[in-house]
């Protein structure tokens, strides 16, 4: 049975647009009860009034992909857009986004007591007891704009904006390769969509009298031979101008994919057969897929096929991308439309 990622909130009825007046007394008085009518005041004072908050998730990859709904809201005249995230470096100089703030409930009441909205977003419903997330029949990017109702053509790309003094600390990156081994050190752990650390060892091996590696990703991930070891070492933001200066980023399907795209940072990226590019991914880049059978499967970490998928992508195969993708010159990515 399909479950909902909403919060449980005390009027969940009301977790989308505007509530009714007859019951905003009541969340007043839900709002007095608890004690909030401190903060709500010190709130209004120093931050104003939201025509609209939105949050997605608590992983910087569902973040970052919201910089596209945010982007999108305020080129269509969206005014004062709040966005309640655990990563505010990825909001930073972002002109889409009035004020980031904290993973609150608060921040819900707020929105309802002062007539505005708070939405949470999503693209795709989650089993947990079948460890999988609904397929998405879209990209998930068209997928959240839908959801919040915007219509026309869409920009398929997310947004960071660096500063030069940012870009310029990571000039050293310059024509090398940014890899990650593995992805489960972030926030949602999906072993299906991990290709296999040896692999990538064998990638670095047969490529690294042609090219600087540098290794990004969480502490916890395989180190990697051969390589500039920065798993752990960077922050968001650093990570971000390392990759606008590399020549190429290389991993799995996962939050730096999405950012070296919002950077203008080509990639090889290897899907196997859990999701298809044309569901997640830019077509700007190189995707190495699966079409098995049983592909797209959205599975978490489960799967009756030995994950023939991932299998079936050699490292002689991503060794060819990489090296057709950096005889192109670089140049500002194609950037994908949908019209919804």
């Amino acid at each position: 049975m399909w479950r909902s990622m909403n919060f449980s909130l005390p009027l969940k009825t009301f977790t989308r647009g505007v509530i009714p007046n007859g019951t905003r007394h009541r969340v007043k008085t839900l709002w007095q009860e608890r004690k909030h009518s401190a903060w709500f005041a010190r709130t209004r004072m120093t931050l104003g009034c939201p025509e609209l908050i939105l949050h997605f998730g608590i992983g910087p990859g569902d973040d970052l992909l919201c910089t596209v709904v945010l982007h999108e809201l305020k080129k269509r005249g969206g005014h004062t857009l709040w966005m309640m995230s655990k990563h505010p470096d990825l909001f930073e100089d972002n002109p889409d986004v009035d004020q980031v703030v904290p993973i609150d409930p608060r921040f819900r009441e707020y929105a309802w007591v002062m007539g505005k909205k708070w939405q949470l977003l999503e693209y795709a419903r989650i089993d947990f007891e079948r460890d999988q997330s609904e397929s998405p029949k879209r990209h998930i990017l068209a997928e959240l704009c839908g959801r919040i109702g915007i219509k026309g053509t869409i920009a398929m790309r997310p947004y960071f904006y660096l500063k030069e003094e940012e870009r310029e600390k990571a000039d050293w990156a310059k024509e090398t390769i940014a890899i990650q081994s593995c992805g489960l050190g972030g926030q949602m752990q999906m072993r299906n969509k991990q290709w296999y650390p040896e692999r990538f060892q064998a990638v670095v091996d047969g490529l690294k009298s042609q090219f600087k590696f540098v290794q990004l990703g969480a502490a916890s991930d395989p180190a990697l031979e051969g390589v500039v070891d920065l798993r752990g070492k960077t922050r968001i933001r650093e990570t971000a101008a390392l990759l606008s200066h590399c020549r190429l980023y290389l991993g799995n399907i996962g939050f730096l994919m999405h950012l070296a795209r919002a950077v203008e940072c080509p990639s090889v990226i290897v899907f196997g057969g859990r999701e298809a590019p044309w569901q997640s991914g830019y077509t700007c880049n190189t995707n190495l897929y699966s079409a098995e059978p049983c592909a797209p499967c959205w599975l978490w970490n489960k799967c009756d096929h030995g994950r023939i998928c991932m299998d079936r992508i050699t490292a002689a195969e991503v060794i060819s991308a990489v090296e057709k993708m950096t005889g192109k010159t670089r140049s500002h990515l194609v950037v994908d439309e949908f019209t919804l």
